[in-house]
């Protein structure tokens, strides 16, 4: 049995940078504002991808889609580097894990379904959520369990083995490869808070503006407006569905299906695409750093929130076929991109 001692912060809806964030600590003894890497690692973007042979033929991202993305981001900014391992079998990727840990270095699973976590008892054996990922920072061989610390959670998690392979087995084009884990080390220099902020709201909005291709970004952004009204033209109704449904489920945060698509009327519904929680991130950032414009950009991506969530509202009519049009989605979308443009650039 080994376990590593390890600070944790519990901030719901950031396992992909959390366990990144607790090493973060453990190095600098400086805890991180909440969703502060989250949001700089790309979780506020856009991505459009196309792939005639991949079972969802049209998938859009409102952020980043693999944790690996977000890693390289992130790197220069806060001062780390980071090796992956995936697509190997599970007793070969859990022995891995071990030796790391026995060296004292935690590494971050992911992607897993959270379908088979057992400590989230609303998803566990009910709802498949292939978009989750945990800092492993022990085990134990003799009871044959992951000792896990996890966003959602204070205390350090147990998950038996059998129940980890079963996660772990995620293989979904623009989520992630089966068994993937990441090991991290931190540079002699590390940047402080301020610095992060600064550099990190500099690098995305960049990104956003001046991507390297129309796959990212606002050129993403305007790409759909321009070929949404197309999708009932060129793709057969399976797939118009498998599209439509993956398109509102990303709009979620964390990225589930609305509710009234899986009938979890009691679970909360936020599909704003997290734009709401990065406008409160700006206005504490310019309440510490004074800079007004950040808290400008804001009240945009405020407006920018309310209208992704009426977006998803209007594209659930259609999968329900409460509504046959598209046309109020697309010009939803104009309007969504038109905010986040001006927002960026303030943040510029």
């Amino acid at each position: 049995m080994k376990v590593i001692e390890m600070p944790h912060k519990v901030c719901a809806m950031t396992c992909m940078v959390n366990g990144l964030e607790d090493l973060y600590e453990r190095e600098t003894n400086i805890r991180l504002p909440d969703r502060l890497l989250l949001y700089l690692s790309g979780l506020l973007g856009f991505v459009y991808i196309k792939n005639k042979n991949a079972p969802t033929q049209h998938m859009v991202f409102w952020g980043a889609n693999l944790a690996k993305y977000q890693y390289k981001a992130l790197e220069d900014v806060v001062g780390f580097r980071w090796q992956m391992l995936a697509n190997r079998s599970f007793s070969y990727t859990l022995n891995k894990v071990k030796e790391n840990i026995n060296q004292d270095r935690p590494a971050i699973l992911g992607v897993l379904d959270m379908y088979h976590l057992p400590y989230y008892e609303k998803f566990y054996h009910k709802i498949h959520v292939p978009i989750h990922y945990i800092l492993m920072v022990g085990y134990d061989d003799d009871r044959q369990i992951a000792l896990v610390l996890d966003c959602d959670r204070t205390e350090v998690q147990e998950v038996p083995y059998s129940d980890l392979e079963l996660a772990w087995n995620v293989n979904i084009p623009g989520l992630g490869k089966k068994n993937t884990f990441f090991i991290f080390e931190f540079n002699q220099k590390i940047a402080d808070i301020e610095t992060i902020a600064r550099k990190g709201l500099l690098k995305r909005a960049n990104e956003m503006l001046n991507p390297p291709t129309s796959m990212f970004g606002v050129k993403a952004m305007r790409k759909l407006v321009r070929e949404l009204p197309d999708w009932p033209i060129n793709l057969s109704p399976q797939q118009l569905d498998i599209s439509l449904r993956h398109l509102v489920e990303f709009t979620g945060n964390p990225p589930v299906p609305p509710n009234r698509l899986t009938g979890f009327y009691d679970a909360p519904d936020d599909h704003g695409a997290g734009r709401d929680g990065f406008a409160d991130l700006l206005r504490q950032l310019d309440c510490n750093y004074h800079e007004p414009a950040w808290s400008e950009a804001a009240n945009l991506f405020d407006e920018s929130a309310r209208a992704i969530n009426e977006f998803t509202d209007i594209v659930v009519d259609i999968i329900l076929e409460k509504r046959t049009s598209i046309e109020q989605a697309t010009s939803t979308l104009e309007s969504i991109t038109n905010l986040e443009e001006r927002a960026f650039k303030l943040i510029r």
